[in-house]
């Protein structure tokens, strides 16, 4: 053990600390027109070919680069994006460094990085709230340029969350330049996908974008099926030489066929009275043939940016998402036994239509006291959500539940149910309104201290199946962060952030959890190499939670309050280290290179959370043959280490997934490329937090044919 930690750390400070030079060795007869050459990337990264970005504003909306934010940052680019045929935002943190993807039902989707959920979504910088902390359906990626990740707290931005991470999807954004491109892409199991994206100048100061994608697909799943849509179009006109109007509007459906409520029950109890794993086939699904689960939203924004005279910017954004839930659905429970008999099941219709109105104006700037430069902002910001929901549930007609007499040959053939017991739901009312100011104060040249604060009221007026969970509260969220440049390349930082968190989870009463507090601590060391077209990172982090709502039990009876899971509030410490390599090698090499080494504890001081990966790598790399001019290969590999459920038999070993991609270029107009997933057929379990789970995706191919102009 010693030895592999002194590895580590030789290898850790070897890429940290090598000098650009050992990078950046000339190929001789390297040919120039294969990549699109830049002196310095910016905050796009469409069109750079970059597996990094130049700046990013999410921690704390000043425009820093990496290596000026004192928290490990990454960045998904349009590249990664394309190179891997990354379609969903599940799909895109999939291969993001310290964040697993929890799968826990086929359409519902938790995510997770140092141990905790992650609830900080944003689009461009502006918060869309997770209502329960999940993603119901999908976000088809065909809409935005790239994806960044603060990992630790973000509250001074993101408003109340978790210390867990803060994700904020950059929109495309319309172009000087005409360009267009179209693609189409075919894969296993009858999944067909086409998308087209047409950019350019309008008319003298207007500029406008298009974008559209459409998918269809089957599934290794018994009778699962998915359409998958999405339609984006912005338009931006210049008021002037220092003033930018932009609106912009998307509409996306994600519409599913037989989608697992819950998934398959992972134990059964053995005629001698022991608990034993169980083991159905992949392709087992425990939904029934007349269940779906459709999602619909439609996302408008307005921004108003403005450069005065003396350099500062102000920025007033608006930001409305309208989202339509319909859902008819089968969820199997009970205690199965060896013969596979003993499970029952019920069933839910839901409806379900939520309406998110956020605004934020910011102006921000910089000014100088002697011979340092200083940078601030300061803003406002409110967010509204309404939530209304109908539910609808059969208990009592019977139609088939409980008569599942063999789980392992359930094909999901079942009655329609009378859908007439226990009208319920939830009419949910909260908003929250925050000012904010962050600055970036030189205390010398190498010296740099990050601080600030948001100050915010959280109100809630919520009455859910039956329970008032109304809530009021006011918090002040403290940033504070150092950062010290060692040299022109390496810089040495440190950072603190607090959390507060409103919970919507109930305890078996029916009252409403109240809000957790967290707090990431953070020392690390940054480098930046190549004008900025690699970034290095290593972290060492402690961050913890008080009070998250942890689940206690499963109620089953609806005269109880809400049926499912009910929770009682624990609070956690996690504490580790990671570190990161993006962008380019050399001019044939792009990679991204993860590690995360995480240990997570109760209050008792007790190893928890064991069903998340106490170590996990990342490996995405793309090269560019100097042999074979319009030729790219490249490989994602993934790393996780075995995983468990503590208290019971649930249990995964180690795990190591690898992708492969090829692609070639015929001209300048035409592509093709091949991405192979999980070569090597792993099977393995989606998430198993909540005691069930499913197969993940076996071994799959597409191949996709790319034009562009």
């Amino acid at each position: 053990m010693t030895h592999t930690k002194t590895l580590l750390a030789s290898v850790i400070a070897s890429l940290l600390l090598a000098p650009a030079t050992s990078f950046a060795a000339e190929q001789p007869g390297k040919l120039k027109t294969v990549k699109v050459e830049a002196d310095a990337l910016g905050n796009t990264t469409e069109q750079t070919d970059a597996y990094t970005t130049g700046s990013m504003s999410t921690a704390t909306k000043l425009d820093l680069s990496i290596r000026e934010t004192p928290q490990s940052v990454s960045v998904i680019t349009s590249q990664q994006i394309e190179d891997l045929n990354i379609t969903t935002i599940n799909e895109a943190l999939d291969t993001a460094t310290g964040v697993s993807v929890k799968r826990s039902e086929t359409d519902r989707t938790y995510f997770e990085a140092r141990g905790f959920n992650i609830n900080n979504f944003q689009m461009d910088g502006v918060g869309i709230p997770l209502h329960w902390g999940l993603l119901e359906g999908d976000i088809d990626m065909a809409t935005y340029d790239r994806v960044e990740i603060v990992r630790g707290a973000s509250g001074l931005m993101s408003g109340l969350g978790s210390p867990a991470a803060t994700v904020n999807l950059i929109r495309k954004r319309p172009t000087a330049e005409t360009q267009a491109s179209a693609s189409l892409t075919q894969a296993r199991w009858d999944d067909t996908r086409l998308q087209a994206d047409v950019s350019g100048q309008v008319a003298e100061p207007i500029r406008a974008r298009v974008v559209v994608s459409e998918q269809s697909r089957d599934s290794y799943l018994q009778d699962y099926h998915k359409d998958l849509s999405s339609t984006y179009g912005v338009v931006e006109a210049d008021l002037g030489l220092n003033t930018l109007l932009t609106a912009g509007i998307s509409r996306q459906k994600s519409e599913a066929d037989s989608p697992m409520w819950g998934a398959l029950t992972l134990t059964y109890l053995a005629d001698d009275g022991s608990s034993r794993p169980t083991n159905f086939r992949r392709s087992m699904n425990s939904s029934a043939d007349w269940a779906y689960w459709d999602v619909k939203d439609t996302r408008s924004f307005v921004e108003l940016d403005h450069t005065w005279a003396n350099g500062w910017n102000t920025k007033a954004t608006y930001n409305r998402t309208k989202t339509q839930g319909a859902q008819e659905l089968l969820y199997v429970y009970g205690t199965l036994n060896e013969d596979m008999s003993g499970l029952g099941g019920w069933a839910g219709k839901f409806d379900r239509e939520t309406d998110i109105k956020l605004f934020d104006v910011a102006t921000s700037g910089e000014f100088k006291t002697g011979d340092l430069t200083h940078k601030l902002v300061v803003g406002f910001n409110q967010a509204d959500n309404e939530v209304d929901e109908y539910a609808l549930y059969d208990y009592t007609t019977g139609n088939g539940f409980p008569a599942i007499t063999n789980m392992a040959e359930w094909t999901g053939d079942t009655p329609y149910p009378t859908f007439a017991d226990m009208p319920n739901g939830e009419i949910t009312s909260d908003k929250q309104t925050g000012v904010y100011v962050a600055g970036q104060f030189s205390l010398s040249d190498d010296l740099k201290l990050l601080t600030g604060a948001r100050s915010a009221r959280y109100e809630s007026d919520s009455v859910s199946y039956g329970a008032n969970l109304s809530k009021k509260d006011d918090v002040v969220v403290p940033y504070a962060g150092l950062t010290y440049d060692l040299s022109k390349q390496l810089t040495l930082y440190t950072s603190y952030t607090e959390t507060f968190t409103p919970q919507s989870e109930s305890k078996l009463s029916g009252e409403r959890l109240d809000p957790v507090t967290g707090v990431n601590k953070e020392v690390g060391l940054k480098g930046e190499f190549f004008e900025g077209k690699l970034n290095t990172s290593f972290a060492v982090f402690e961050t913890a939670q008080e009070g998250l709502a942890t689940v206690a039990g499963f109620n089953t009876d609806p005269t109880q309050g809400e049926t499912g899971n009910y929770y009682e509030g624990d609070n956690y410490e996690s504490r580790g280290f990671e570190f990161e390599i993006a962008g380019e090698l050399t001019e044939q090499i792009n990679l991204v290179l993860g590690y995360t080494n995480l240990t997570i504890d109760d209050n008792k001081g007790e190893v928890s959370r064991t069903f998340t990966p106490k170590q996990s790598a990342k490996f995405t790399v793309n090269y560019y043959p100097q042999f074979a001019p319009g030729l790219k290969l490249g490989s994602f590999v993934e790393y996780r280490s075995d995983t468990y459920l503590r208290g019971t038999v649930i249990e995964q070993d180690a795990l190591t997934l690898v992708d492969l991609f090829a692609s070639y270029e015929f001209n300048d107009n035409w592509s093709a490329s091949l991405n192979l997933s999980n070569i090597t057929d792993e099977t393995y379990l989606t998430s198993f937090e909540y005691s069930q789970a499913y197969y993940a995706e076996p071994r799959n191919i597409s191949a996709t044919i790319r034009w562009q102009y």
